[in-house]
């Protein structure tokens, strides 16, 4: 289930396998992050049936830390790359 802090793969568009993390969910939208490109400050918008979820949580606490500031866009770039190399 795709939920805030899950972390998905783009299926379409020009960043087509990209791996992002949900920051925020809006009905059939989701904003997504990735640390390089789309930092937290300025999420993509991207339609939920273009992306593929990875069934991997960022961590159980990341609407909490995001809330409170406490993630930042170097820490999310870090744990992609750790899942991309796999």
């Amino acid at each position: 289930m795709i939920k805030i802090g899950s972390m998905v793969s783009s299926l379409k568009g020009h960043d087509i396998e990209r791996i992002y993390v949900i920051v925020k969910l809006q009905k059939e939208f989701a904003y997504v992050v990735d640390g390089k490109y789309r930092l937290l400050n300025n999420p993509k918008k991207k339609r939920l049936k273009h992306l593929k979820d990875l069934f991997i949580t960022y961590d159980e606490n990341f609407e909490k830390l995001l809330n409170d500031n406490k993630i930042h866009d170097f820490e999310i770039k870090t744990k992609i790359k750790g899942i991309s190399k796999h």
